[in-house]
């Protein structure tokens, strides 16, 4: 069993001079800052370089938002064209949209507000730990530290989707309330926050959730006026985009979003999540038990952030992005149970206890991370040299000399156009779903009124591919069969994934 280290009195810390150990210990958490600076600036680096999307839903989002940007809605009625779902809050589209009216690369503009957003949660993250953990600097940077190197907060903080931004001000509401909670700030600003958070993206509910909880229990009467005044912020402003969009908000926002859930999703991801961050799970749940009144608001926070993705993460359509907002909790979390557990004292006192085990999954954590984030770097840059030549291939069929266009290569259809008709993936799960009409798209094909048609497979070479599945299907089986008989294959490009582009045109009698 796991016990905890007497740190020394802060009068010996004041005069003693340092060990060799502690000047190890010092050296090794220079040494990984250093690292970690290293990886996030090669991460960055590459993301202000790539010229093309680096998510399918990166594509997407600043699609919606160029649209928007040019006087065409963001909120579109599903039942008519343009088939497609704005999926999130407005804030993010409409920062992009406006960075996009000044005239910055919408990839650009997408991908600094997402970098800043990473760092804005670094900083509140170090604002946490100053207010939960103020007498063990090593135990602040370490938390700091462990959220830093992790890969997946640096894949997705660096990708133009609004989830960092969500976190980042979720992340916000929760440090507000803890100045609050010590008889600075303003707790309304913490509200202010969470409405913020909830609007970027709608499952950021956490951080609220969090805050609520911990106010009807030490302050009812606060919690009288906040929770009210937050919810009844979040209807008002709700019901005014419903009524701006003639009901097509919670459409996109919130029933479109209702897609099918599938257990193997939540598998894959707790694989993952166990990879990657096992030992952050590992050391705050070491922690836990030495939670304090102080201290206990982050544990909670933690917890409330797991519940959310545990929920979500099995939907149809989710990534390895539903991990962040609980990843970066479990870093904070690990660096305040540090601090309890007495783990520095007990490393640089060389104390014989269970305690300083922590010390195998930490290091694992930030080699394995470091690693990680090279690959993805690495990746970004050869893959995007590849997309770049795709794109290049399909300008002839995907172009502006071409009318009208169908199908899923959102990078190209952002690049090429500026516009979109179908969004096929979420197209295809609304009809099959029964809340689409797929009438509209059928008839257009049957006329021949798209000029080009793109599939990731020959659709008149036999049955569909095995490796099609809710997330990579191009169209329903309905309209696949009316490419099959009004289409005809014209070129077939070898693509940068999958099985290349088919590219189909009209049969004309």
């Amino acid at each position: 069993m796991l016990s905890p280290a007497q740190p020394r009195s802060a009068a010996e810390s004041a005069f003693a001079v340092p060990s060799s150990r502690e000047r190890a210990v010092r050296g090794v958490l220079k040494l990984a800052s250093i690292l970690a600076a290293v990886g996030m600036a090669a991460v960055f680096a590459v993301a202000f370089w790539a010229r093309n999307g680096l998510t399918p839903v990166e594509a997407m989002v600043g699609l919606h938002s160029h649209m928007f940007a040019r006087g065409e809605g963001l909120y579109h009625p599903l039942n008519q064209y343009p088939f497609t779902v704005a999926a999130y809050g407005p804030i993010y589209y409409s920062i992009c949209a406006l960075l996009d009216r000044f005239g910055v690369p919408i990839y650009l503009a997408a991908r600094t507000i997402s970098i800043l957003s990473l760092l804005g949660a670094l900083w509140f993250g170090w604002r946490i730990l100053a207010r939960l953990v103020p007498d063990d600097a090593a135990a602040r940077a370490t938390g700091l530290l462990l959220a830093a190197v992790t890969a997946n907060l640096l894949y997705w903080g660096s990708v133009g989707q609004v989830d960092m931004l969500a976190v980042c001000c979720s992340l916000a509401a929760f440090s507000s309330y803890l100045d609050w909670r010590d008889g600075r700030g303003s707790i309304l600003l913490a509200g202010l926050c969470v409405v913020f958070a909830v609007f970027t993206k709608q499952t950021a509910v956490a951080g609220g959730a969090t805050i609520g909880l911990l106010l009807l229990w030490e302050d009812r009467r606060a919690a009288a006026r906040w929770i009210p005044a937050v919810a009844l912020t979040g209807a008002t402003i709700a019901a005014a985009l419903q009524w701006a969009t003639n009901g097509a908000y919670l459409d996109n926002a919130i029933f479109a979003n209702l897609n099918p859930f599938q257990a193997d999703k939540l598998v894959d991801q707790a694989k993952y999540f166990l990879l990657t961050a096992g030992g952050l799970l590992l050391t705050a749940a070491c922690g836990v038990r030495y939670a304090t009144r102080r201290t206990a608001p982050l544990f909670l926070y933690t917890s409330l952030a797991l519940a959310v993705w545990v929920l979500t993460a099995p939907k149809v359509g989710s990534d390895l992005n539903y991990q962040l907002e609980m990843t970066l909790l479990l870093a904070l979390a690990a660096g305040v149970g540090l601090d309890q557990m007495g783990f520095f004292s007990a490393v640089i006192s060389n104390r014989r206890t269970a305690i300083t085990l922590l010390q195998i999954p930490i290091v694992l954590h930030v080699a394995l991370n470091l690693t990680l984030t090279a690959r993805t770097a690495a990746e970004r840059a050869v893959f995007d040299s590849a997309k770049t030549a795709d794109i290049e291939a399909l300008r002839p069929y995907w172009g502006t000399a071409k009318r009208r266009v169908l199908g899923g290569h959102y990078d190209a259809t952002l690049q090429l156009r500026g516009r979109i008709e179908v969004e096929t993936l979420i197209y295809t799960l609304l009809v099959e779903a029964g809340r689409v009409d797929p009438g509209p798209v059928l008839r257009d094909i049957e006329a021949g009124r798209f000029d080009t048609v793109m599939l990731p497979f020959d659709v008149k070479a036999g049955p569909t591919p095995t490796w099609l599945n809710a997330e990579v299907t191009p169209l329903p089986k309905v309209q696949l069969d009316a490419v099959r008989t009004h289409y005809r294959l014209v070129k077939h490009l070898d693509g940068a994934f999958l099985n290349g582009n088919y590219i189909y045109e009209p049969i004309r009698d």
